[in-house]
């Protein structure tokens, strides 16, 4: 599949703060200050090429350049790293307002619908790394053990194909993602019920199994766009996910809880009163 790299002047336009030239004037001087840029060209000395970036939006325009941004890499086509019917990435996440690391994910850019995904790389999870002078090289040391982390999220992503799921628990799974998009009072605060979650955006991610199912719920969370009503009865339309914080957030979430569905759907019966699905 050809891929659209990203230049510097497109990075520039969508997530500024890549070109960030000093980091907030608060940190103290313990601070190594490397600019994402620095990492973006090390990564792709490795061969690791941005095909998607965007950042939190900011009230004060002054603070563009600090403010939370996220880079999405993938290999050239010869070299890509398959994951069933999707292709490994890594997700690179970081600011320069003291408000995060950089981090760097796995992630799972599903083809037919051209949506990405957050994975969690078995027990390595993601890596962080603090700044300071070190930044570039650690970041490289962990995309190569993410990258040794691949066949292990085939094999999930293959138990997730091969898993059928009920109305009932496809049902389970959407709440349960509602959930972890509105928290506790997810009931009064959703504007979508779980049925409008469940909806299919094409014919094909109709099939009842847990990796379709997952993918409607991730899909709909995160592109938004769903009638629904809002909490004083007016009509109303789900939004995309804006915030970086919240797209890595939301998505590491929604791939421990499909997880840890498998698991339970493999080990003990799934009911309604099953807890560990409310708490992934």
């Amino acid at each position: 599949m050809a891929m659209n790299i990203l230049t510097d002047n497109q990075l520039y336009q969508t997530a500024p703060a890549i070109f960030a030239e000093s980091p907030d004037h608060a940190v103290s001087e313990r601070y190594g200050f490397v600019p994402t840029i620095e990492v973006i060209n090390e990564l792709k000395n490795e061969g690791w090429y941005p095909v998607r970036a965007q950042q939190t939006n900011v009230r004060d325009q002054d603070k563009r350049h600090l403010a939370k941004h996220m880079i999405r890499f993938r290999q050239d086509p010869d070299r890509q790293l398959t994951i069933g019917d999707s292709i490994a990435e890594l997700v690179l996440t970081n600011s320069h307002d003291r408000s995060s690391a950089y981090q760097l994910d796995l992630g799972v850019f599903r083809l037919v619908c051209l949506n990405g995904m957050v994975a969690k790389a078995g027990d390595l999870g993601g890596i962080c790394v603090k700044h300071g002078k070190n930044v570039v090289d650690n970041i490289l040391e962990g995309s190569l053990a993410l990258a040794n982390q691949v066949p292990q999220i085939s094999e999930s992503v293959e138990n997730l194909q091969s898993t059928l799921i009920s109305n009932l628990e496809s049902q389970m799974f959407a709440r349960a993602a509602l959930h972890l998009r509105y928290g506790e009072h997810w009931q009064a605060l959703s504007p979508i019920s779980s049925d409008a979650l469940l909806q299919a955006r094409r014919s094909e991610d109709k099939e009842p199994t847990l990796w379709k199912t997952f993918n409607r719920v991730q899909e709909n969370l995160m592109k938004g766009g769903l009638m629904g009503r809002s909490q004083t009865g007016r009509r109303t339309r789900t939004k995309a996910i804006a915030s970086v914080t919240e797209d890595v957030r939301l998505n590491r979430a929604l791939w421990q809880l499909a997880d840890e569905f498998s698991k339970l759907k493999h080990t003990q019966p799934v009911t309604p009163r099953t807890p560990l699905l409310l708490n992934a």
